[in-house]
């Protein structure tokens, strides 16, 4: 026991004394749980297994992932013009929202004024209003897109 484990123990009394007792007793040193052997076996599928999911991290990251395109396409969709507007319509999630607010501000600035997208125009703006933003300007939404290299 320690010095500052003794001094405690002292001041409590006897009966918390062989509380500690009894409670050192049903763990010995070399019975703790909290320790782990580590054979050749299991530092070698440790390595394996970290070297799998850095590959995997990699491959995600890198654009290798099967993802990967998805997510662009989502960004890049506003710039697609009047072909775009169906996937733009399909995408959009009931609080008039997409996956987040600067994609929102893209593509509702990319369904104003088009024929058969008004409702959902205007649960966009009522979105954006509702968290303090706005749809973009036509400029805006134009500079975005020659700065993506425009297309989808």
């Amino acid at each position: 026991m320690t010095r500052d484990l003794e001094n405690t123990l002292a001041e409590l009394g006897p009966g918390y004394r062989s509380l500690v007792g009894r409670m050192r007793a049903a763990f010995p040193e070399e019975r703790l749980p909290c320790r782990l052997a580590f054979t050749r076996g299991t530092a070698f599928a440790f390595a394996a297994a970290s070297l799998v999911a850095a590959l995997a991290l990699f491959a995600v990251f890198s654009g290798g992932g099967s993802g990967s395109r998805g997510i662009e396409r989502d960004y890049l969709l506003a710039y697609g013009g009047e072909d775009a507007v169906e996937e733009i319509l399909r995408t959009q999630m009931a609080d008039g929202s997409w996956k987040n607010d600067f994609i929102t501000c893209q593509n509702a600035t990319a369904l104003k004024g088009v024929a058969g997208a008004e409702t959902a125009y205007l649960r966009a703006v009522r979105y954006l209003r509702a968290k303090g933003l706005r749809p973009l300007s036509d400029e805006e939404l134009a500079g975005r897109a020659a700065a993506a290299g425009s297309g989808v």
